[in-house]
């Protein structure tokens, strides 16, 4: 958060607390008999400035980081967004254990067998081909969410989501 955000403030086009880039809540400590400090919620623009920056982290979550470009934020902000962009590339998962949401194709839910059917189980060998695993969370996309934003300034009677198509497409 900038120094000018208060802690319940969040910016309007960050994912909320359970969703996409914020699935997940980090604690991070430097001596496992001290406190745990709760990493902060990310806002695309953390993302989008942490592609482009390289830091070599000190330790010290409330230091300011200056870089060119210029990060916003502090240590634990770049942490937090390196943590999200490393689990969002590096989550992989068996093929055949999940299957697609048919309503949002960027979405998997756990496969549930029908009656007398077995949940596919890859072979020891197979689990050593590259074919055999699957991406498990979506990829964050180029505004620095999973998903995109409803278009602003659509008229009252058009479809967000026909919208959101289209921009996808």
């Amino acid at each position: 958060m900038d120094a000018g955000e208060e802690e319940g403030e969040k910016p309007a086009n960050q994912e909320p607390r359970g969703t996409g880039v914020n699935k997940n809540v980090y604690w991070v400590t430097d001596n496992l008999l001290e406190k745990w400090i709760k990493l902060p919620d990310l806002a695309p623009k953390d993302i989008l400035a942490s592609r482009q920056i390289k830091v070599l982290l000190s330790g010290d979550l409330e230091r300011p980081i200056f870089t060119n470009p210029f990060f916003f934020g502090k240590e634990k902000h770049f942490l937090r967004a390196q943590i999200a962009r490393i689990v969002h590339s590096t989550t992989l998962v068996p093929k055949g254990l999940y299957k697609v949401n048919e309503e949002n194709k960027r979405e998997i839910e756990d496969f549930v067998p029908e009656e007398g059917q077995e949940v596919p189980v890859p072979s020891f060998q197979g689990l050593g081909l590259p074919e055999s695993w699957v991406h498990y969370l979506p990829n964050i996309l180029n505004n620095g969410r999973t998903s995109h934003m409803d278009p602003e300034g659509l008229p009252d009677d058009a479809d967000p989501e026909v919208e959101k198509k289209k921009i996808e497409a």
